[in-house]
């Protein structure tokens, strides 16, 4: 089978050579065509191709579904990131070798894509839109872990820290018409379960309900968040809600898209988020079955 296989050089803490990867996939029975994340043309390299394997971290795949011309043509994950939270999400979780051994008996599962409308135009993402504790804690994380448990660790413990002092955000939150005004010290629209350092913000998400989750955390949750955040021991302690469009009003902050920041306007600005009408296809392993419920 001919196949675009998206690949970042640089996921994980230790990254695979390339040749032994494509060694791997060529073994298994794949043709395939060589495209690196954030510098080739994922639209072009798809041309002719039955299927895209993205071989990367949660922004590799976010990259190859957001962007692939033709959303029945299947996915393959490799998930070699720190967190892999959109492969657990699907259960996806065994080695890079093992998913590749298990894709010739895969069953197709559907992902749903959320877009963004705003200042800035329209963006796709995967996991989630999200302003507060979370984006500045980005920048207080370790650049250089040892390994994934340690990346991922080091992310929490910034959000934690974050959590701790970020001062509140004004922002008013529009929930399929139904308002929420306030100042938030966090406010994340989900698509799947748990993101960036595998924080479960919405562990009951469902990647293919057609719904959005949304975490709304106020001053008053404050303590009781930093404390959830310790153990991530059942659902946050603030207030989530689900729905279809979201719409976000606020001026003088930067959202942030998946893992990356959007530069806005200085003067207040509104952006609306939803769901598209049509899922990316994704292949799941043989035996790989189930919902993201496992935090560690």
């Amino acid at each position: 089978m001919k196949a675009l296989l998206v690949h970042s050089p640089n996921a994980g803490t230790k990254p695979e050579p390339i040749r032994s990867l494509i060694g791997q996939l060529e073994e298994a029975g794949f043709a395939i065509r060589y495209c690196e994340h954030s510098r080739d043309d994922i639209r072009s390299g798809m041309s002719g191709m039955e299927m895209a394997i993205a071989a990367g971290g949660d922004g590799t795949v976010a990259s190859v579904a957001t962007e692939i011309p033709d959303r029945s043509v299947p996915i393959a994950i490799l998930p070699m990131g720190g967190s892999n939270n959109v492969a657990r999400a699907l259960g996806i979780r065994q080695s890079v070798e093992a998913v590749i051994a298990g894709l010739d008996n895969a069953h197709e599962k559907k992902l749903t894509v959320g877009s963004v409308t705003g200042p800035f135009g329209h963006k796709g993402f995967l996991e989630a839109v999200g302003l507060g504790a979370l984006n500045q804690s980005i920048e207080l994380v370790d650049e250089s872990p040892d390994t994934p448990e340690e990346k991922r660790e080091n992310g929490r413990a910034a959000f934690r820290e974050t959590l701790r002092t970020a001062a509140p955000i004004a922002c008013a939150v529009d929930i399929d018409g139904r308002r929420f005004d306030g100042s938030w010290l966090l406010v994340e629209i989900l698509n799947i379960g748990a993101i960036g350092p595998r924080l479960p913000f919405a562990p009951r998400a469902d990647t293919q309900d057609r719904l959005l989750d949304i975490l709304l955390v106020g001053e008053a949750d404050r303590d009781a968040m930093v404390g959830w955040a310790e153990h991530f021991s059942g659902p946050p302690p603030a207030r989530l809600e689900t729905g279809c469009v979201v719409t976000l009003q606020a001026s003088g902050l930067c959202p942030r898209i998946d893992d990356r920041p959007v530069d806005m306007p200085d003067n207040a600005w509104t952006v609306e988020i939803r769901l598209d009408d049509e899922p990316v296809t994704i292949l799941v392993p043989g035996g790989m079955t189930g919902n993201d419920d496992d935090n560690c």
